[in-house]
């Protein structure tokens, strides 16, 4: 689901309000920020396990890994091209400098972990085998609810299960996807084409009454200009995917996810 290389050199201001957000929260349980927090990327088979017909999701191609955070034994994930192991007290993951990609993926996937433990939210934990395939279909079936017979649905990065249902419910010309991933710009995938990201993402805005972004964006530091954009359009927006679980409650954003655990 990789959208766009990572942008080092800002902070996302939707990252730094659920950080000041998630630490609010944490002065009520002060002793927590002294917990060891344990990161470290999964192979393809913890987290993906077999997603058959699918072979060319980002984890499968070795693009991305899946982040995993455990705190007290609840666990957080969050995905990220710049995966790293990592053992350290809650109270320094917020002393972090997020405008590192590797910080930020380290920062979401604990306070996907530590949200999970305090009941700030639920589903940090990525599906796996079929599970995938079913959360794309039921994801078809709830924007189905939300659009008109002529309205366009937008993907917000290459994820093949979501492009699939989407084509075979609305049709392949209801259905805009972009990415910035070379290897996926250009091809087609269930008869979409792929579209370039950083020359079509404004178009998918206009053309798009329904935008599905992946929670990723939050990692590469896309999401705010994302999010603003299809703002000025009217776009109707969901995150979708574990990444941005206990984020996007903290912040108040639409999330779909359907098959995490």
């Amino acid at each position: 689901m990789k959208h766009v290389v990572e942008n080092d050199n800002k902070i996302s201001t939707l990252l730094e309000d659920a950080k000041q957000k998630a630490w609010s929260r944490l002065q009520n349980t002060p002793g927590l920020l002294e917990e060891i927090v344990l990161a470290e990327p999964l192979g393809v088979a913890e987290a993906l396990g077999d997603p058959a017909p699918y072979k060319d999701f980002a984890l499968q191609r070795g693009e991305e890994k899946l982040m995993e955070v455990t705190v007290r034994g609840a666990k957080g994930q969050a995905f990220t091209s710049n995966p790293s192991r990592w053992r350290g007290r809650l109270r320094e993951v917020f002393e972090l400098n997020l405008a590192l990609g590797k910080s930020r993926a380290l920062f979401v996937a604990s306070i996907n972990a530590v949200g999970r433990l305090l009941g700030w939210g639920n589903n940090t934990i990525h599906c796996k085998d079929q599970e995938p395939d079913r959360c794309a279909r039921r994801m078809a079936e709830f924007v189905a609810t939300k659009v008109r017979p002529t309205d366009r649905v937008g993907i917000v990065g290459y994820q093949p299960a979501i492009i699939k249902h989407m084509a075979e419910l609305f049709g392949c010309d209801r259905v805009r996807v972009t990415d910035l991933n070379p290897k996926n710009v250009g091809k087609e995938a269930f008869g979409v084409t792929i579209l370039d990201g950083s020359s079509s993402v404004r178009k998918l805005a206009k053309e798009c009454r329904i935008g599905l972004v992946t929670g990723s964006a939050l990692i590469n530091d896309t999401l705010d200009d994302i999010l603003a954009l299809f703002k000025d359009n009217g776009v109707e927006v969901y995150l979708y995917g574990t990444t941005a679980a206990i984020p996007a409650a903290l912040l108040g954003l639409e999330r779909l996810c359907f098959e995490a655990k």
